[in-house]
């Protein structure tokens, strides 16, 4: 006899891409590991501009155009993520698997439908 298979995980809500968002919607940003590597390095040079910004008593309507340049010049450079692939029917930073600043790749694999199975809701058409 034949070994049991589960049924595929597609029409989850917590079914993204092959894999599986259920702890991410339980305890979200906690697991540091599944965000979006480029985000956050964004993020980690915005701190650090506003940390220099303030030592430097840069005036708060010079800092945003300071920090647009800089982030043209950073945005414009290779992205630290071996899995990036762009896609620019996608937001920033335009990568085919990122949703939400986590990266889907790094989510865990969908295994079928397990336990926490739960049909995702369709949006309604009329309105």
């Amino acid at each position: 006899m034949g070994g049991i298979t589960r049924l595929p995980g597609q029409g989850c809500q917590y079914h993204l891409g092959g894999h599986c968002l259920y702890e991410e919607r339980l305890n979200p940003g906690y697991t540091q590991g599944w965000r979006c590597r480029v985000l956050s390095r964004w993020e980690s040079a915005f701190d650090d501009f506003l940390a220099r910004a303030e030592s430097f008593g840069i005036k708060s309507d010079v800092a945003p155009d300071l920090w647009g340049r800089q982030f043209e010049r950073m945005a414009r450079d290779v992205f630290d993520c071996e899995q990036y692939v762009c896609c620019q029917a996608e937001g920033i930073p335009a990568c085919l698997h990122e949703s939400d600043g986590l990266c889907i790749l790094m989510l865990p694999e969908c295994s079928g439908r397990c336990c926490h199975y739960e049909v995702e809701e369709k949006q309604s058409s009329n309105g």
